[in-house]
């Protein structure tokens, strides 16, 4: 059966995809990073989806749309972790349509600093929910998809499982948590701007590290 890659994965497989001359000790490093974003937008353990088949609702949970808020995230391995950062814009319009603004970033060591838009309309971050997608590379242009997650194929609605309260970057949260198909977990916080994620659990797993609004979200991070 022909695979396909939703727009978003395929561009986070050619960033993965290293410069043969790029050194060799680089390259798991920008592999990792790139591999935690497409689980993140594509829902799974693998970026392919069966022919005609859409993302997995990208969540389908409520956005926390603090205005000039932030939550960066750690994914770890035995190479050492990397780090994303998620952030919330202003509002924005595609074709008449009003969305706000969600902003994904990534430090790739040997690209720069990668950064996917996403022109969210309503209160969800779903397949049907973004209008626009604008990639951001260092040194090229900025490339607009539109609606690149809206495909054919139903939403899976998340599963409850539990709600508790957790102590993350030392403020209490409190934290609702969701499963998915391929043993996937999410947790949820009304207090975590962006996406609300506090932790997800599969086949790549990663969690907050820490949250704000304002200032810069990528001070005291590691390198990646």
């Amino acid at each position: 059966m022909r695979r396909l890659l939703c727009p978003v994965c395929t561009a986070v497989l050619l960033l993965a995809t290293p410069a043969r001359s790029a050194p060799p000790p680089v390259l798991p490093r920008v592999g990792r990073g790139m591999a935690v974003l497409a689980l993140l937008l594509c829902l799974g353990g693998s970026a392919a989806r069966a022919e005609g088949g859409a993302p997995d609702a990208l969540f389908g949970l409520p956005l926390v749309a603090k205005e000039g808020g932030w939550a960066r995230y750690v994914n770890t391995s035995a190479d050492g972790p990397s780090r994303f950062v998620f952030k919330v814009g202003g509002p924005g319009r595609h074709e008449g349509k009003r969305g706000r603004w969600i902003l994904l970033e990534v430090d790739a060591p040997a690209v720069g600093r990668v950064r996917f838009d996403f022109l969210v309309e309503g209160e969800r971050f779903s397949a049907k929910s973004v209008l626009l997608l604008r990639l951001r590379v260092p040194g090229k242009p900025p490339s607009d998809t539109v609606a690149p997650f809206d495909q054919p194929g139903a939403e899976r609605q998340p599963h409850l499982l539990r709600q508790s309260t957790e102590t993350v970057a030392g403020k209490k949260l409190a934290v609702t948590e969701y499963s998915y198909p391929m043993g996937i977990t999410a947790q949820w916080s009304p207090g975590v701007p962006g996406l609300g994620l506090v932790r997800v659990s599969g086949t790549q797993s990663f969690q907050l590290e820490s949250f704000g609004v304002g200032g810069d979200p990528w001070k005291g991070a590691d390198g990646p």
